[in-house]
């Protein structure tokens, strides 16, 4: 399972996120507190909010998502 928290500063940044999550073979999931939804529905991830710190979720290996996991780059809460 590969992790790690993004945060996102405006809704195009959670526009392109989901259409790059959308694009993986495997599974998606994104937390923030007690919510857990998919990476791939827009309506949930705007409800989220932003510029809060989300856990992504993979259930891909970390070979198989280590595309994914570079993509993430702009989005990724770095400590």
């Amino acid at each position: 399972m590969c992790e790690c928290t993004v945060t996102f500063s405006s809704p195009i940044e959670i526009r392109d996120f989901v259409t790059l999550a959308t694009r993986q073979a495997f599974p998606i999931h994104v937390e923030h507190g007690g919510l857990k939804t998919s990476a791939t529905s827009i309506m949930s991830l705007f409800c989220m909010g932003l510029n809060r710190p989300l856990r992504v979720l993979s259930a891909a290996s970390e070979a198989d998502a280590a595309h994914f996991m570079a993509a993430l780059a702009p989005y990724r809460v770095v400590g």
